[in-house]
């Protein structure tokens, strides 16, 4: 009786070990996660879409009011400056629609 529940165990254990270490295959070579916060922005604007709805956007103390989401990211990969989404806030900058990347009224 002992033989054959070891002969049971044996194989589950044999079973797995083939059946898992193929999982690690799935992942394509091509895949890889951004080195920095910059790469990661510069990737996902790449293949964003823009919507035109205003977001607010801060770095630190600075407040900068993009055009939508998109502009947020491909500035902050063409300028190397990592700015976060925040909801709007009464400092958030006010809209200027003759510019690209949308600044501050002075």
């Amino acid at each position: 009786m002992w033989v054959k529940i070891a002969e049971i165990i044996l194989f589950h254990i044999v079973f797995l070990l083939i059946n898992i270490s193929p999982v690690t295959c799935h992942v394509p070579s091509y895949a890889s996660t951004p080195s920095n916060k910059i790469e990661q922005f510069c990737q996902l604007s790449e293949a964003c879409i823009h919507d035109t709805i205003a977001v607010c956007g801060k770095m630190g103390e600075e407040q900068r009011t993009f055009l939508d989401l998109c502009d947020l990211l491909e500035y902050a990969c063409d300028h190397n400056q990592i700015f976060s989404h925040v909801d709007d806030m009464p400092g958030c900058p006010e809209v200027e629609e003759d510019d690209y990347y949308i600044r501050r009224k002075s």
